[in-house]
């Protein structure tokens, strides 16, 4: 297979009356089969998981294309081989391609990675969040499809800083990295909605771009704090302690009593997302109707 263009430099984006790629990420393969394919059945599901109905109805009109499976923050939401294999499956029966969320590097990770990544179809992708995870891709996968992930491609992101602490421009600036890019040879970034969105935001992306919807991803650790509350002494809020996926069944909303956040705040695990106002959504629809941005990713699980 021939390594993809690492660094795109001519306009990437499709026709503005192409529809947009839409990806559902997913820990668990079985939500994709929850979803349903009519126009209806999608409706239903992005209304009981995003809890939007505006949101929702226009999501609707896209059909999936990708599927996500794995997570970007937690190294014990890496799937099993034999989850991965079902995730390739149902994908496949569903005309769907697949997708590798991957978190920070750990030894744990790149042990469970030398087993996961020999069950990917050629040419899927690999979402590295980790410098070291994109170049064992590279390295001993080439055949795989290597895009920068949203920790690697960072910006301001915190919506809790006041309005006027807020640098004019808090988008993702990849002139930094573009060496390290083209490098490791990825084909695509994946980016959150910059605080500062505006109607320009997505008009010069650089290269291939997934955009990710409705949330996004404030700040991230290695210790889980809704697992950990039920804990006493040393091990609560310690980072090693067993894991018990308990960030899949509960989350907890961020409140602070003496601020009025514009936006809604979430702790999952050992995540704070954050939740895009109407506004920010607004330029995102208008940039995906105007061929700005050709991919979405939207959480198949409710959060």
């Amino acid at each position: 297979m021939t390594e993809p263009t690492a660094f795109i430099s001519e306009d990437p984006m499709v026709a503005s009356h192409s529809p947009p790629e839409l990806a559902v990420s997913a820990v668990n393969p079985a939500s994709l089969l929850r979803m349903g394919e009519d126009k209806p059945s999608r409706l239903a599901h992005w209304l009981a998981t995003l809890g939007d109905p505006d949101f929702a109805r226009w999501l609707a009109g896209f059909a999936p294309t990708h599927f996500y499976v794995g997570s970007e923050f937690c190294e014990h939401l890496l799937p099993s081989t034999n989850m991965l294999k079902k995730a390739v499956d149902h994908a496949r029966d569903l005309n769907l391609r697949i997708a590798l969320l991957t978190p920070i590097a750990s030894p744990q990770v790149m042990r469970a990675l030398a087993d996961l990544l020999p069950c990917l179809p050629e040419g899927c992708e690999v979402v590295a969040n980790d410098w070291g995870v994109a170049h064992f891709v590279k390295e001993h996968f080439p055949a795989l499809r290597l895009a920068a992930g949203r920790i690697l491609c960072r910006m301001l992101k915190d919506p809790r800083l006041g309005q006027s602490n807020l640098p004019a421009q808090c988008d993702f600036d990849p002139a930094p990295l573009r060496p390290m890019f083209a490098r490791l040879g990825f084909c695509r970034m994946e980016i959150d909605v910059p605080l500062s969105v505006n109607s320009d935001t997505f008009s010069t992306l650089p290269m291939h771009t997934s955009v990710h919807v409705p949330f996004s991803c404030v700040a991230k650790g290695r210790m889980c704090r809704i697992g950990s509350l039920a804990l006493q002494g040393p091990e609560r809020f310690a980072v090693g302690r067993k894991c018990r996926k308990e960030c899949l069944k509960i989350s907890a909303r961020l409140e602070r009593p003496t601020a009025s956040d514009t936006f809604s705040a979430y702790q999952l695990g050992n995540t704070i997302v954050s939740r895009h106002s109407r506004e920010a959504l607004g330029f995102v629809m208008s940039a995906v109707e105007q061929g700005r941005i050709n991919r979405l990713v939207v959480p198949g699980e409710a959060i």
